[in-house]
């Protein structure tokens, strides 16, 4: 069974409903974790593009099913896989609330598996030929992205990032140096507890709590993260431990190596939100500028996630993500959100 859950929450709008013909999958990594994924493909048969979405940090599928009926509406696929530790994914601890880590390589690794022994095979079709890859990564997805697009600068063709984390927000006033090293001895000592002392399970506060608010803008999308974990409690997953924040300072930092990102030549769209909280905006404007051709959208009124914003900050971002498809012989006839 790849989702505990049989009905969508009760109180749900028909937007961020599962789209009609969804369909779950599951693998087995080489760590022999299982990991949950779904797709959909239009009624035709044929889309234009198959678009790989890399979920955000302790997110998970069902919150981007408004997503997939838009893009179904414009003739794309859509595939997501829930992260190892997330979701209905396997964890990676015993206490699967702690949202650890093993390293954002296994990540890469799992994403490349699933690309190739899933995803590639429905990117064929015998009246048409290949058709084309399209990346569409948000906060530690677009960590992840990046680094895929450097390991494998062949399989799409663009890419588009909101709010990318290329640095971690809270560590943003410390030397990249000086912060890997103290996060290095508090993982070291502390690998498997939650980072924030007192850091706890899920529970609805997280987000609901006014100082909280950092998410969206939007009064019915941000409640969809909250409403599905209620709905499903397979998906609940509470802070971050220690390790899991030095594997993500390790990835920022790679990103930030002299030549590493100069080597991704994927046409890239980033979109940065006026209003984060949670990752460093200076951080990713650094990398994004060593980048040879990639392009930036800022949104001062967005906050982090900007697919789940409000439909001006929303649309925005999408109009954006629909001129690269356009730009790169993807999409010719452009129908606008």
């Amino acid at each position: 069974m790849f989702s505990t859950a049989e009905t969508n929450p009760p109180e749900i709008e028909e937007r961020f409903l599962t789209p009609k013909g969804w369909r779950w999958h599951a693998f087995k990594n080489p760590r022999g974790y299982k990991i949950r994924f779904g797709s959909v493909a239009p009624e035709s048969g044929i889309p234009d593009a198959v678009v790989i979405v890399l979920q955000g940090l302790s997110e998970y599928t069902e919150k981007y099913f408004e997503l997939a009926n838009d893009l179904l509406s414009r003739n794309l696929s859509f595939w997501m896989i829930d992260w190892q530790g997330q979701g209905a994914s396997d964890r990676h601890l015993e206490d699967r609330q702690k949202r650890h880590s093993s390293g954002f390589q296994d990540d890469i690794n799992d994403l490349h598996y699933f690309i190739m022994e899933y995803v590639k095979h429905s990117a064929v079709h015998p009246d048409v030929g290949r058709i084309p890859l399209v990346m569409l990564g948000h906060s530690m997805g677009a960590n992840i992205g990046m680094r895929y697009l450097h390991d494998y600068p062949d399989m799409f063709a663009c890419a588009a990032f909101t709010s990318p984390m290329f640095g971690i927000g809270a560590l943003k006033n410390l030397p990249r140096w000086l912060s890997y090293g103290l996060v290095g001895c508090m993982q070291e000592a502390f690998d498997r507890s939650y980072v924030e002392f007192g850091g706890k399970e899920w529970n609805a506060a997280m987000r609901d709590a006014p100082k909280k608010d950092i998410f969206s803008s939007d009064e019915a999308r941000k409640k969809i993260h909250n409403l599905w974990m209620e709905h499903d409690p397979q998906l609940q997953v509470g802070n971050v431990t220690y390790g899991w924040l030095y594997e993500a300072v390790a990835s920022c930092n790679r990103l930030h190596k002299k030549g590493y990102v100069e080597r991704i030549e994927t046409p890239t769209l980033f979109a940065i939100p006026g209003h984060e909280k949670l990752v460093d905006n200076k951080a990713a404007r650094k990398v994004i500028k060593r980048m040879p051709n990639a392009t930036t959208l800022e949104l001062p009124d967005a906050k982090h996630e900007i697919l789940m914003e409000t439909d001006e900050i929303r649309n925005a971002f999408l109009n954006e993500f629909m001129e690269l498809l356009a730009t790169n012989n993807i999409k010719e006839k452009l129908k606008p959100f």
